[in-house]
C-alpha cells in the first residue's frame, strides 16, 4: 500500500483518517470509511481465492450500487481491471466487449437477470457468474476475518491499468479505453482543484459504467473523504427528494437532467439550500437553464470531457457560465490544448479547428486496437476529433464532432454503427444517419433509409429489426424512407441534401 498512485489506498486512508465518516449512501444503507475498507479488503481476498492475478479483467454488469465500487476498488488493489458494462446494451453487443477482453468473471445484477441470461446464450469467454449481493455477500462471509490494513497487493503504479471502459467506435464497433491509475489519479487532482474538500456530499446519478459516473462523481469524492449519495437510477423527483434529505452539495449530469429537474413539480418547494455548485457537461448548457436555477440560489460549473481523458479536460467557475456563455472554459489543471488544422498546425485564436488535449489524465490506449490507439495518440497528444476554438483569454468552445458522432442526451451515438446495422437487414439497399439539434436532448440521430427493389419499409418495422442489435438510446428518432440516397461523383452521400429536405 505504498504507491500514491494504487486508488484502492484511498479508502484505506479514509479509513484510519475519518473511520466513522459515512462513504457510500445507497438507499437505506451506509457504509462508513471503516466498513468500507474491510470489505474492499476482504473481496480483495475474495478474487485473489477465484485465482484474479494482475492484469486479468472482471466485468461488472451493475447498476448504481455500492458493490460496483467496491468491485472496482479491489480489482485495483490486485492489479487487475475492473470492466464497467453498458446495462442498457443488448446481449449481443455486451458479448462482444466481453470477447474483447477476454473476462472470465462477470458479477451481474440481481435486477438485471434477464439480460445475464441472454448473454450466457452469446458465444463468450466467461466461466464465472457471480450475482451482487447474494454471491458478493458469500464471498465477503468467506474471506479470512481480521485481515492486516493495508492488504498486500500486487505493484501498482501510475502506468499500471485498472479499468477499460467501452466506447463507441467511427467503424460501428465499440473499443476499450485503457485508463491506467494515473489517469484517474489525476483527473480526481483536476477535481479537487475545482472546489472538492473533505466532508463533501455528493450525488451519483449518472451511470457508473460511464466515465463521468464513476470519475466523475464517486471516486473523486472518496479520495477527498466525502459522502457519495448513489441514486439507482434516474428519476427527477427521487432526484430532488435525495438533495433535500441528504443535503447534497454537488453533482454532475448532463444538460437534459438538469432540465428534467427544473420541470419537476417539485423543484419550485425543494430545499436546494444546501447545493455548492452543480457540474454540466455532455452538451451546452441552455443559458435559460442556467438562469432558472440561479432564482433557486444556485450555480453552474460547465465543463468539457471524453473517456479517453479520463473525464475532464476544461472547466469553469460559476460566474463564467453568464459572462463566457456557450464556451466549455478553460483548461483544466495539468492538462494542455492544442487547436490545430489538418495539417497539425496551431492555428490562431477564434479560428476552428480539431481540439488536441495533453495531460497525466489522457488514456493509455485502447485495449488490443494498436492500429486505433496510434491514430488519436500523437506524440503525447490525444486527437479528440472535436471542432473547437480557442479565444484570446484560453476559453474553447465546441462545435462538434469532426467525424459525425452524434451526443444524444450524454449518450454518444456513431451512424456508422447504426448504419451497418440497417444494412444487416435483407430489405434495405442502403442507408446513412446523421444528428439533428434536439432541444431536450442536444441531438437525436436521423435515418434515411432506401428500399431494395420490390421491397417494402416501415418504421416500425426497422425500429423492431434495430432494437435487436442495439440498445434503444441509439435507434433513430425519424426514419425517412427515400427510392435513393442523393450521392456525389465519388459515391459519398449528400448529407446536407437530405438536411435540406428535412428543414423543408
Amino acid at each position: 500500500m505504498e504507491s500514491s498512485f494504487d486508488i484502492s489506498r484511498w479508502t484505506w486512508a479514509n479509513a484510519r483518517w475519518r473511520p466513522d465518516c459515512p462513504a457510500l449512501v445507497a438507499g437505506a444503507r451506509t457504509l462508513t470509511y471503516r466498513q468500507l475498507e474491510d470489505r474492499v479488503a476482504r473481496l480483495t481476498a475474495a478474487l485473489q481465492g477465484l485465482g484474479v492475478q494482475p492484469g486479468d479483467r472482471v466485468a461488472l454488469l451493475l447498476g448504481n450500487r455500492v458493490e460496483l465500487v467496491e468491485l472496482v476498488l479491489a480489482t485495483a488493489r490486485l492489479g487487475a481491471l475492473a470492466v464497467p458494462l453498458n446495462h442498457r446494451l443488448t446481449a449481443r453487443e455486451l458479448a462482444f466487449m466481453l470477447r474483447d477482453c477476454a473476462a472470465t468473471i462477470l458479477f451481474g445484477d440481481p435486477d438485471l437477470r434477464t439480460l445475464v441470461a441472454k448473454l450466457r446464450a452469446e458465444p463468450q469467454p466467461v466461466t464465472r457468474w457471480l450475482e451482487a449481493g447474494r454471491d458478493t455477500e458469500a464471498l465477503l462471509a468467506e474471506a479470512a476475518a481480521g485481515l492486516p490494513p493495508g492488504l498486500p497487493a500486487a505493484a501498482v503504479d501510475a502506468h499500471t491499468p485498472h479499468l477499460i471502459l467501452y466506447t463507441a467506435g467511427t467503424t460501428g464497433l465499440p473499443k476499450g479505453v485503457v485508463l491506467t491509475h494515473g489517469n484517474t489519479f489525476w483527473q480526481t487532482m483536476n477535481a479537487t482543484a475545482l472546489g472538492l474538500l473533505p466532508g463533501t456530499v455528493g450525488l451519483a446519478l449518472l451511470p457508473l459504467f460511464h466515465v463521468g459516473g464513476l470519475l466523475g462523481s464517486v471516486l473523486p469524492v472518496l479520495f477527498i473523504g466525502g459522502t457519495v449519495v448513489l441514486q439507482a437510477r434516474f428519476d427527477a423527483g427521487e432526484t430532488l427528494r435525495l438533495i433535500q434529505a441528504h443535503k447534497v452539495q454537488g453533482m454532475v449530469a448532463v444538460p437534459a437532467i438538469y432540465q428534467f429537474l427544473a420541470a419537476h413539480p417539485d423543484f419550485a418547494t425543494t430545499d436546494l439550500s444546501s447545493l455548492v455548485v452543480l457540474t454540466s457537461g455532455g452538451a451546452p448548457l441552455p443559458l435559460h437553464t442556467i438562469e432558472v436555477y440561479r432564482q433557486r440560489g444556485v450555480l453552474f460549473r460547465q465543463g468539457y470531457g471524453l473517456t479517453e481523458a479520463a473525464a475532464g479536460v476544461t472547466g469553469m467557475d460559476p460566474q463564467d457560465c453568464f459572462t463566457h456563455a456557450g464556451t466549455v472554459g478553460k483548461a483544466v489543471h495539468f492538462v494542455s490544448l492544442r487547436i490545430v488544422d489538418d495539417q497539425g498546425a496551431d492555428v490562431p485564436p477564434g479560428a476552428r479547428g480539431e481540439l488536441w488535449v495533453r495531460g497525466p489524465n489522457v488514456m493509455a490506449g485502447y485495449w488490443n486496437r494498436p492500429e486505433e490507439t496510434a491514430k488519436v495518440l500523437v506524440d503525447g497528444w490525444l486527437r479528440t476529433g472535436d471542432a473547437a476554438s480557442r479565444d484570446e483569454a484560453g476559453y474553447v468552445t465546441i462545435y462538434g464532432r469532426q467525424k459525425e458522432m452524434i451526443i444524444s442526451g450524454g449518450e454518444n451515438i456513431y451512424p456508422a454503427e447504426l448504419e451497418n446495422a440497417l444494412a444487416e437487414h435483407a430489405g434495405v439497399a442502403e442507408a446513412t444517419v446523421f444528428g439533428v439539434p434536439d432541444a431536450t436532448w442536444g441531438q437525436r440521430p436521423v435515418a434515411f433509409v432506401a428500399a431494395r427493389p420490390g421491397q417494402v419499409l416501415t418504421a416500425a418495422e426497422l425500429v423492431a429489426f434495430l432494437e435487436e442489435r442495439l440498445a434503444r438510446f441509439k435507434l433513430p428518432r425519424e426514419f425517412h424512407l427515400v427510392p435513393a440516397l442523393p450521392r456525389s461523383a465519388a459515391g459519398k452521400v449528400l448529407q446536407d441534401e437530405l438536411r435540406k429536405l428535412l428543414s423543408q
